[in-house]
Order: C-alpha cells, then structure tokens, then sequence
C-alpha cells in the first residue's frame, strides 16, 4: 500500500508538470498565434475586395463584418462565415458589393479531409487563386447553389456544399439584418 501511494504521488506530480508546461507554452504562443491569424485574415480582406483602401470591423446580431471603403465610400462588405463541412467546420470570409454580388471568397480554416474535402481551398499549378472558389465570382449571393451555379468537387460534394450554404444563408441573413 506504501508503495501504491508513493507511485500515486510520483504520476501526480509528473501530472501536474505536464499541465504547467502546457499552460506557459500557451500563453507564450497565443499572441503569435492571434497576430498570425489576424494577418491572414488582413491578406484575404485585399484579396477579396481590392478596390477597399479600408477595412472597418462591425457587428450585426451575431454576424461579423467589414465596411469596405474607398477613401469614404463603402464599395461593399467582407463577411465573415462559419460553415460546418464534412469533417469540422470551415472559417471563410465573402466579399460582396453594395448589390450582394459576391466579388470574392477566401477559406481562412478547415479541417476537410485531405486530397478530397480540402480540395475547396486547392490551388492549381499555374493559378493564384482556389479554383473552387473563383466559381463564386459574379454570383448573387443571396441565390448561389450547387449544381445551379457552382460545380460541386468531385468526391466532396459535402464540402462544396458546405461552403455554398453557408455563405448563402449568411450573407442572406446579414442583407436581411442590415436593410433594417
């Protein structure tokens, strides 16, 4: 019994350190961490909507956004977009014109399965953009659909699917909530 205890204390212990430098590499990281994903999410702002020389981060209901602008007109607004795919959900930002005309799309997360799902945010050789995603460009935001405008990936229809519904019931929502 002398023993059992000796053993409980010693994994107790190596527990205990364990979750201390779990805790201090975390800290350490999470501001790195935060400015990486706040860049990234910079980069795909201009990406989206070019003409923007601004970005102003708003709220409406439970939705976030941006006022793209140009010196001081709005030329339209960058959305962000939660998405649950295949395998876990998908962080993705949609520009849009003043009309809801989607102007451009960027995948910033997701966890779809490599080489099929993950093919939503796949460069090919020669390209600088996802070709899944150019598809969006030009399209009413409010109407977008699979197999009505968009071609789903092969093997991923889940996850092209995923990615259409979500901007489309987001930017529905977000026009909706505000024209009020």
């Amino acid at each position: 019994m002398n023993q059992l205890v000796k053993f409980g204390l010693i994994l107790g212990i190596i527990c205990l350190v364990a979750t201390l430098v779990l805790a201090v590499t975390y800290e350490i990281t999470k501001p790195k961490i935060d400015a990486e994903l706040k860049a990234e999410e910079g980069e795909a702002l201009k990406a989206i909507l070019p003409e923007a020389d601004s970005f102003n981060a708003k709220m409406e209901g439970d939705i976030e956004y941006f006022d793209a602008m140009k010196g001081d007109r709005l030329v339209g607004y960058c959305i962000k977009v939660t998405g649950m795919g295949y395998s876990g959900y998908m962080r993705i930002i949609v520009g849009i014109d003043t009309n809801g005309v989607i102007e451009g799309v960027r995948i910033l997360e997701h966890q779809e399965t490599p080489g099929l799902g993950s093919k939503v945010n796949e460069v090919r050789p020669g390209e600088t953009e996802p070709y899944f995603l150019k598809q969006f460009n030009g399209k009413n935001a409010k109407t977008v659909a699979v197999r009505k405008d968009i071609d789903a990936i092969t093997g991923a229809t889940i996850s092209s699917k995923a990615v259409t519904d979500a901007i489309r019931d987001t930017v529905d929502r977000f026009l909706i909530e505000i024209k009020r």
